[in-house]
């Protein structure tokens, strides 16, 4: 059975430091920057995708309640790359770590925000997720920008002393 979607967004973080998501019914993006997980730091990457689900649905909340007033059923589907993540806000996966639970239990303050909408968490193929695009894209600019400071560094005539 095919559920009709109202609103659908991608999600997606790196350990880097970077949050994306992308809202298909508007066609918006956001691309924003926090505080990096620690190198090794266990539960890193998993902390940052749901840092990207929460940073996603309170950005598109005022979108998300102008939708809900013109409809009776609002659907909001969620979707991530990362399975354990989907899995643990679906309460499938049992959440170990305190800061992560800190985190779900916001996202879920502001999904009490938003009222009378069903909320959906969906796992994604990250090559489908327009958000994880999104960052791969600015990695690769940002890579090829560094590599041109280096070569022009590395090119740069010495200047003639006076």
């Amino acid at each position: 059975m095919l559920r009709q979607h109202t609103i659908v967004i991608d999600a997606d973080a790196s350990p880097s430091g970077y949050i994306a998501w992308y809202n298909h019914h508007t066609e918006s993006s956001k691309i924003m920057s926090v505080r990096p997980a620690l190198k090794n730091e266990r539960f890193g990457v998993q902390r940052m995708e749901l840092l990207a689900i929460y940073f996603a649905l309170r950005d598109n909340l005022v979108q998300i309640r102008r939708t809900r007033a013109n409809r009776k059923r609002l659907v909001i589907q969620v979707r991530s790359d990362s399975k354990s993540t989907v899995e643990q806000l679906r309460g499938i996966a049992e959440i170990r770590d305190l800061v992560m639970r800190r985190i779900v239990f916001v996202i879920g303050k502001l999904l009490a925000k938003i009222g009378l909408t069903t909320i959906v968490f969906d796992h994604l193929e990250r090559s489908r997720n327009i958000a994880g695009l999104m960052l791969e894209q600015r990695r690769r600019k940002e890579r090829e920008k560094a590599m041109e400071m280096a070569s022009l560094y590395r090119f740069a005539p010495l200047p003639l002393c006076a």
